[in-house]
């Protein structure tokens, strides 16, 4: 049976941000519109793999009771070469989408140059015109403020909040409903928690849903572990919405206009593509 690429969408990691720095230039002049885009990361199918998977003490995969199936996210696994900072996203890949411009540089195709050019894009009517800022570097430093607070305190905070790495729970069930397991000592969770932030059973429940036949030939570990049959094709997306300072739209008299909406995807490959390393 074939296997088809799914898409998953976090929403638990999707946030609305707003900056702190007002885009300045010498002398003023006019702009105009906005669309949506989307902005890549990659990470191999072996990595994400090793990162999340579920215990069963059952082969009846298709049961997502609590007492069948354990859900773990081993962040101490994720690799250093996809940090999930959304203004990092890349916009020059062949699954990015709406770019403001491509400028064929790799190093200034990231979310916060295409965020640049979007207010330039408002406030002159030509992303070209970004070069009038004259506090670009500020700007840049300003975004990538709010990335490292998108991606510490929203995204990384998400993804390790029921990571095995975290602290243990006192008794088998909590009101968290994290299990201990007796013999790995590993931390996991259950259904019992089908809110947004339980990822790993989000992923599953998708997975069963969607294409139910990639667990027919699962293969546990010693402990009753199998990576979550995730493969290369699949995709997991979130939104990062980036807005301008309150009353931007002065510095060239245009009506006021709002932010930018990102999907930021991450890609899974085969591991033969990496991220841009970002310069700035």
């Amino acid at each position: 049976m074939p296997n088809p690429s799914i898409d998953f969408i976090l929403n638990n990691l999707s946030h609305s941000y707003t900056m702190q720095t007002l885009a300045m230039v010498d002398d003023p002049i006019d702009g105009i519109v906005d669309v949506s885009a989307t902005a890549v990361f990659y990470i191999s199918q072996a990595d994400i793999r090793s990162v999340f998977q579920v215990q069963t003490d059952s082969y009846d995969i298709s049961d997502m009771s609590a007492t069948d199936l354990h859900f773990y996210v081993f962040m101490n696994r994720w690799p250093a070469t996809t940090i999930l900072n959304p203004v990092n996203g890349m916009m020059d890949q062949p699954l990015s989408w709406s770019p403001i411009m491509n400028t064929g540089n790799k190093s200034k195709m990231l979310v916060k140059h295409d965020f640049i050019r979007y207010l330039a894009l408002k406030l002159f009517n030509t992303a070209q015109a970004a070069d009038l800022f004259n506090n670009e570097s500020a700007l840049i430093t300003g975004l990538n403020a709010i990335g490292n607070t998108a991606y510490q305190q929203d995204i990384s905070a998400a993804l390790w909040k029921y990571s095995t790495t975290s602290s243990y729970p006192t008794s088998p069930y909590n009101s968290g409903g994290f299990v201990a397991d007796p013999v790995t000592g590993l931390k996991s969770t259950t259904a019992e928690i089908t809110t947004d932030d339980n990822l790993c059973f989000v992923i599953v429940n998708k997975l069963l849903q969607d294409t139910p036949h990639r667990f027919s030939n699962i293969v546990v570990d010693q402990y009753g572990l199998f990576p979550v049959p995730l493969l290369a094709g699949d995709t997991i997306s979130f939104v990062t919405k980036i807005n301008p300072v309150t009353g931007q739209n002065n510095l060239t008299g245009v009506p006021a206009f709002g932010g930018r909406s990102y999907q930021i995807k991450l890609i899974i490959d085969d591991g033969s593509h990496s991220n841009t390393t970002p310069t700035d």
